[in-house]
């Protein structure tokens, strides 16, 4: 049995994962947020304007047109449509609706495109492939016989579905993967080149900046599994690598709902930077740390806290500072960007009462990047096509969607991660961009070379051996 908090830890693997938030933002309901960081608030109703109807988006250009279409041999590409396979876990019943946005904007993005005449006259048809967590080989297999590609999606337990994958020839540019064995999958193109052998980690250099004392003395940690201390594992060699001194790595059981002894611990020792093993539900952590009077330096959280229950869990205690880090643009600044702004239209048209999270921005790189690639082959549409398209973008960002990538690549071939990072602090009224800690070099991002840490073969023995 998995909990909530493991499924979290788990989609942490990629630095691109979120548990099921309610954060809405709209265009024209947010107030202009500088870069220096006006508080908005992270729940808001969507704005009623309308996104571009004529196949154009914002940053990435005309990707849907209309166009003779054709007969196809390919599996999945018919005269007028294209079916395609969006991975998701939505019915499961341990933490239900997991990823169902994949499959929301999944289903918003095609109504958006076909409106313009889809891909090249081809409307896109979109095939719920949901694995309810233990079906992913068997909801891969059938994908395997009537879709063209998998598109913006994922599924937390993926790696039994790598090998059906890879034997039917389906092609994937993914949403999130979790498993080593789908990160490094062939066939297949990530829109954030997610690597096995290196992770971004800028924000532990950073807050080593703000805080050089705290780091001498922190303390991080996971929950026990082998899915969740693999990439907690990771993180702490990141944030050795950047000069903090980890004294204590924790690790709690997979199962654990009260968190008083663990936090009274660090409280004891005094650690004054922390990255907490609670790598779920936020809430019991910082009520013991309020109730053990722990005041630490500051807490940094990993982007799947990027969320309202975050907000929600800070109400009415007094805590040290609270950050989150994340590679995509923050929602509360959407009216900054063009590409998130419309995002959000066309969400609110064809998505109407939806929630919009970051999950719908993992989605919405992978089908950008997909419908570029698809329409640059014309009607001759195939799979190496697209993936070869796809593998070939450089400054990849989804129109400023996501952290800009400078070189896409196979997913076999060593890709290499994006160095840009942002952080957010979480207040009582939402998450504030932190300019001055962030320093960005780049719009909102810090994008030095040095926030990618590569492990070293010693460190990647460890991992594979632990």
């Amino acid at each position: 049995m998995m909990s909530q908090k493991a499924m979290a830890g788990i989609r942490k693997r990629t630095v691109a994962f979120v548990t099921v938030t309610s954060l809405v933002a709209g265009p024209a309901a947010l107030a202009a947020v500088s870069q220096a960081g006006a508080s908005v608030s992270p729940t808001r109703t969507l704005a009623s304007s309308s996104p571009a109807t004529n196949g154009q988006w914002p940053g990435v250009g005309k990707i849907c047109e209309s166009g003779a279409g054709g007969a196809s041999s390919v599996r999945g590409v018919g005269t007028n449509t294209i079916h395609i396979a969006v991975p998701n876990d939505a019915s499961n019943t341990i933490v239900p609706g997991l990823e169902k946005e994949f499959v929301q904007f999944a289903n918003a993005f095609a109504s958006w495109c076909n409106a313009s005449g889809g891909i090249n006259g081809r409307h896109i048809v979109i095939d719920n492939r949901d694995a309810a967590l233990f079906n992913a080989a068997q909801v891969t297999s059938q994908a395997c016989q009537s879709d063209f590609m998998e598109v913006g999606g994922g599924m937390a337990l993926d790696q039994p579905s790598v090998p059906v994958r890879e034997a039917c020839g389906l092609g994937s540019i993914t949403g999130y993967t979790v498993s080593d064995a789908s990160a490094g999958g062939t066939l297949q193109v990530n829109p954030s080149g997610i690597s096995n052998k290196s992770v971004t980690a800028g924000w532990f250099a950073a807050l080593a900046k703000k805080y050089p004392q705290a780091v001498k003395n922190a303390a991080m940690g996971a929950e026990n599994s082998a899915s969740i201390i693999e990439p907690e594992k990771k993180y702490e060699f990141a944030a050795q690598g950047a000069g903090w001194n980890v004294k204590n790595f924790q690790v709690a059981p997979l199962s654990e709902t009260v968190w008083t002894p663990y936090v009274q611990q660090w409280a004891t020792s005094g650690y004054q930077a922390i990255w907490p093993s609670d790598t779920g539900n936020m809430a019991p952590w910082f009520q013991a740390m309020a109730t053990a009077n722990y005041n630490p330096a500051f807490v940094i959280l990993g982007v799947q806290f990027y969320a309202k229950s975050t907000i929600q869990a800070m109400a009415g205690l007094h805590l040290p500072p609270v950050y989150v880090e994340t590679g995509w643009w923050p929602l509360e600044m959407a009216s900054q960007n063009p590409s998130t702004e419309q995002l959000l239209q066309v969400m609110h048209k064809y998505a109407k009462g939806d929630t919009v999270n970051f999950d719908d921005e993992e989605a919405a790189e992978a089908w950008l990047l997909w419908a570029k690639s698809a329409s640059a082959c014309g009607a001759n549409l195939t799979v190496s096509c697209v993936l070869n398209n796809a593998a070939a973008e450089k400054n990849w960002s989804a129109g400023g969607i996501q952290a800009p990538v400078a070189k896409l690549s196979m997913s076999n071939e060593n890709p290499q991660p994006s160095p840009c990072f942002a952080i957010l602090q979480a207040k009582p009224g939402g998450f504030v961009y932190q300019k001055a800690i962030t320093q960005p070099t780049q719009s909102i991002w810090n994008c030095n070379p040095k926030n990618v840490y590569t492990f070293t073969p010693q460190q990647v023995t460890a991992l594979t051996s632990s």
